[in-house]
Formats: C-alpha cells, sequence, structure tokens
C-alpha cells in the first residue's frame, strides 16, 4: 500500500488523500514476477494520470477524449472528494470496498461519495462524464438541512448507482454537458456550474437507489473479480464452473442474467486488456502474447484483437508503444 498527499497549488485549502493497493497479497511464482512488475510500473502511472484532474475542487472529464481514456485496471485509491462517472455508451466495472463490484453501463450515472475505496478494473467504448467535486465546493447552502433531504445520496457512505430511461438520461446529460462547457471557459462561472451540478444531483438523487449498486449475486460478483485480477490466470468456461461447483450452462445463465453477456464474452474481454497491456509494456512478440493466453494460433488471436479494437495487435503496439 502507498499513500500519496496532493496538494492543489491553486486551492491550498483543499487535501486530498489517496491510498493506493497495487496488488492484494497473493503468492507471486518466477513465471508471474515480469506481469506483475508491468502491472505495477502501469499502476504508478495510472497514479499520477488519475489524481490530477481529482486535486481539484471541481472537475469534470468527456471520457471519450483521447488523452483521457483508460484502457487497463486501476490502481484501488480512496479520496477525500465525490466521484462520479455517467455514460452514455459503452461500459465500466467498478470495484468497491470488500471486492464488490458494479457494472456501469449507458443511462446510468454511479457516485462515489468521499472517503469511499474504488477502483476501475474494465472499461470499454465509454462515451459519457467523469468527474469529482469537493462537499465544500458547493457551499454551505447545498449542506443546509432543506437541501439535505434532496441530495441525500452524498450522505450515505456507499456507492450510489441511478439507471435511467432514454428521457431522464438525456436530461441529465444535457445538465453535465452545459457544466462541462462552462468549465472549460478561461473564465468559468462557478455560480452557474453548481447550479447546474446541484440540478442534477437532486435529479439523480430521485431516480438513485442505494444500496443496489453492487452485484448483489455473490457468484456474478466473484466471477468478474476473477477475470479481471492480473495475478489469477484466464480459464475455460468449465474451470470457471467448476469452481463455483455448478455446471457451464448453468454459470451461462447467472452471468449472462446480472451482466448481459456470456462468460465467453467476458473471457475475451479479459484477454484483450491484458494483451494491451502487454503490447504497450513489453516488447513481447504477438505470437508469446497468444501463447500466454491459450491461444497457439496467432493469426486467430490477430482476428479477435482486430474485432474488438478495430486494429490488429502490430498496429495496436506501434500507436501506443511506451517510450
Amino acid at each position: 500500500m502507498a499513500r500519496y498527499l496532493c496538494l492543489n497549488k491553486d486551492c491550498a485549502s483543499f487535501f486530498f488523500q489517496y491510498e493506493f493497493f497495487n496488488f492484494r497479497s497473493t503468492k507471486i511464482g518466477k513465471d508471474n514476477f515480469l506481469k506483475v512488475r508491468i502491472m505495477m510500473e502501469h499502476n504508478n502511472r495510472q497514479m499520477e494520470r488519475l489524481s490530477k484532474p481529482m486535486m481539484e475542487p471541481f472537475s469534470i472529464r468527456r471520457l471519450d477524449e483521447s488523452c483521457y481514456k483508460m484502457s487497463c485496471p486501476t490502481p484501488m485509491m480512496r479520496s477525500i472528494v465525490n466521484s462520479f462517472i455517467y455514460l452514455s455508451e459503452g461500459e465500466v466495472l467498478i470495484e468497491g470496498e470488500e471486492q464488490k463490484n458494479t457494472l456501469v453501463r449507458a443511462n446510468d450515472f454511479f457516485l462515489l461519495p468521499q472517503g469511499v475505496a474504488f477502483s476501475i478494473k474494465y472499461y470499454k467504448d465509454s462515451v459519457g462524464y467523469m468527474g469529482a467535486f469537493h462537499s465544500a465546493y458547493m457551499g454551505e447552502n447545498l449542506f443546509s438541512s432543506e437541501a439535505l433531504k434532496k441530495v441525500r445520496m452524498l450522505q450515505l457512505h456507499e456507492p450510489v448507482k441511478a439507471s435511467m430511461n432514454a428521457a431522464e438520461s438525456k436530461f441529465v446529460e444535457a445538465l453535465l454537458d452545459r457544466i462541462y462547457k462552462e468549465s472549460s471557459n478561461p473564465k468559468p462561472d462557478d455560480a452557474l456550474i453548481k447550479s447546474f451540478l446541484l440540478s442534477a444531483l437532486v435529479e439523480l438523487n430521485r431516480l438513485s437507489s442505494p444500496g443496489v449498486s453492487v452485484l448483489v449475486d455473490h457468484i456474478s460478483n466473484d466471477f468478474l473479480e476473477m477475470i479481471f485480477d492480473e495475478s489469477k490466470p484466464i480459464l475455460s468456461v468449465p474451470d470457471y464452473a467448476s469452481h463455483f461447483g455448478i455446471t457451464p450452462n448453468h454459470l451461462n445463465k447467472v452471468i449472462k442474467k446480472n451482466t448481459s453477456k456470456p462468460v465467453s464474452q467476458w473471457i475475451e474481454e479479459s484477454i484483450i486488456m491484458r494483451s494491451k497491456i502487454l503490447l504497450r509494456e513489453t516488447n513481447m512478440p504477438v505470437s508469446e502474447i497468444a501463447e500466454t493466453f491459450k491461444l497457439l494460433d496467432q493469426s486467430y488471436f490477430s482476428r479477435k484483437f482486430k474485432k474488438h479494437e478495430g486494429i490488429s495487435p502490430f498496429d495496436y503496439r506501434k500507436r501506443n508503444k511506451k517510450s
């Protein structure tokens, strides 16, 4: 565990403390040592990138801007800001405390109140907004006795998800878009931003369901935890089913019911995510990467990769290789 204390020079009264947990306690064999070291180096870079926007009393970013895209897991972190993600497209898997996972999809708004630990485990084709704000940013008026009733979700100290219909989602997206555009101005109007933000929070508070944001089905939760744990090998569908003591057919039904995807598709997503890390962070040949995931046919691996990313593994490495 590493502890970081960050101070924003423009707002010296705000201190944001993060705790990062690179890996859970696990026995690491020689074969996994290189992969673990690669992931630790990646996490260090992610810490630097993620902490910058969150050091401000308020920040908002578009998820589809290339400079803010995340392509692999982030370290576990905890802050004293309220963090949020809104999706109009795509999906994000967020791990909370006690290894409880939440799958955020299109038309979902996910709020992490200050002090709650989280990690972004998986991120794909996501369009929308992510941001953070310190409670003090809104001023005392927001936390008057009357206002508290309207934004109770900020006081729960647990993740909250609001799943919206198309009309509700468009309304929230329009508010976030106004906030984003105003905050992008050279001299943003803080009063206007706070007004739009409060309107969005009041609407989301009405739509949210505290306590039901996480995957309550333990099989779905544990399966996603296993498949995106970089320290664990990727298994076959029968092997995962055997781990849970159920048939492959039953496992597929449970996972698809709770995540809208079959087990095989989640396995593919995990393979592609881990492959992208190896392509960026190492000089490992593509054939060896394919073999790492028990895909002995390099051309098959390349076809799968291109289907997911739109480009070949070689082109992906050329565009994203770390110097």
